[in-house]
């Protein structure tokens, strides 16, 4: 019987259908185009990621030769020079901040308002603050860890601004003005100074603030501040502090009267605009701050500073509540101190007319 050939029922043209071994070979080939595609996208992932990776190790690498500056960026200020505010609008490149050693220093008075000062300053774009009192120069230990280190606690700066550090037990250290003469002897310094027997008060209001948080109540102010006869008792270092002329005619042995700059800390509470006008002459800045930038805090009972990037009020610390003391104490130290301050009104070249009754 013949063999009779199964043409079956398909409705589809034979042109249309496709041999299943056809079919494979299509699926192949579309695979292996999309792992190619795949293995083309995680190859330029890596390249993409290989090159920020060399561009950050060459700033890394680029920025530690920036910081070892032999001389330490000692010469990037000059005492003569007017810093104009254009060049921190010329986009200066991020390479050129380096840690530089202190073109400015404030070296005292504790409780003379050392903070608000540095905090006043720190609003001027050509200034950059260290916010740590350091005490470099006054301690021993650290000091003999070398001016490197040193350098290494003070902020990043760009060429042309002013690196300032404050630390007030500088002024009253005998050892200091060599130390930082030894630095730099073209450096400008800071003193800012106040109403000695406020000062006094002051800085006895802090000591007993800080000794009763640890359970280790202050003597009365009038036991540490007088003796048993009623002398003053110039053994109590906070009495001491206040006797100016004594420490600045050691300063002035080491430094020339232009370096210097005695800033009213009376005058910076009642009106801050006056005395940055003049520190801002002092230090060859071209001036940047304003009358605006200073609002009076009712709270605090201090003022605060402000611009388009900082607000900053002092911390609760400051501006503490003063114990009372009886008006005849406060008339027997202004007696005290009313010699050394005729002196160091007439060393200086500035009379501050502090109470002498």
């Amino acid at each position: 019987m013949p063999f009779k050939r199964d043409t079956g029922f398909s409705t589809f043209p034979r042109h249309v259908l496709m041999p299943l071994s056809e079919t494979h070979q299509t699926s192949k080939h579309t695979a292996s185009g999309r792992t190619e595609t795949h293995a083309k996208s995680r190859y330029f992932a890596v390249l993409v990621f290989l090159f920020i990776l060399f561009l950050c190790v060459v700033a890394h690498f680029i920025h530690l030769e920036n910081l070892k500056d032999p001389d330490l960026c000692l010469d990037t200020y000059h005492n003569e020079e007017i810093i104009h505010l254009h060049i921190l609008r010329e986009g200066v490149n991020f390479l050129q901040a380096k840690r530089r050693l202190p073109q400015v220093i404030i070296i005292g008075v504790r409780k003379g308002g050392t903070r608000a000062l540095l905090e006043f300053l720190n609003v001027h774009p050509m200034i950059q603050k260290s916010s740590e009192e350091e005490h470099f120069f006054d301690n021993d230990a650290r000091h003999s860890l070398g001016l490197e280190w040193y350098r290494r606690k003070m902020p990043f700066s760009l060429p042309g601004q002013i690196t300032i550090e404050k630390s007030p037990a500088y002024f009253i250290t005998d050892k200091v003005p060599e130390r930082i003469h030894e630095m730099n002897s073209s450096i400008k310094l800071l003193l800012i100074v106040r109403d000695p027997v406020t000062r006094l008060i002051s800085d006895y209001s802090q000591l007993s603030a800080n000794k009763a948080k640890k359970g280790k109540p202050l003597p009365p102010f009038e036991k540490l501040v007088f003796k048993s006869g009623g002398k003053v008792n110039t053994n109590y270092k906070a009495v001491k502090i206040g006797m100016y002329s004594i420490y600045v005619r050691k300063w002035l042995k080491v430094f020339n009267d232009r370096q210097i700059f005695v800033v009213s800390g009376d005058q910076l509470i009642r009106d801050p605009f006056i005395e940055l006008k003049q520190i801002e002459d002092f230090l060859g800045l071209k001036h940047y701050v304003k009358r605006e930038n200073f609002y009076y805090n009712k709270t605090k009972g201090f003022f605060c500073v402000r611009n388009e990037t900082l607000n900053k009020c002092l911390n609760d610390s400051k501006g503490r509540k003063h114990p009372v003391i009886l008006p005849v104490l406060i008339s027997k130290l202004r007696r005290f101190y009313a010699p050394y301050n005729r002196e160091f009104y007439q060393t200086v070249g500035r009379s501050f007319a502090w109470p002498e009754e």
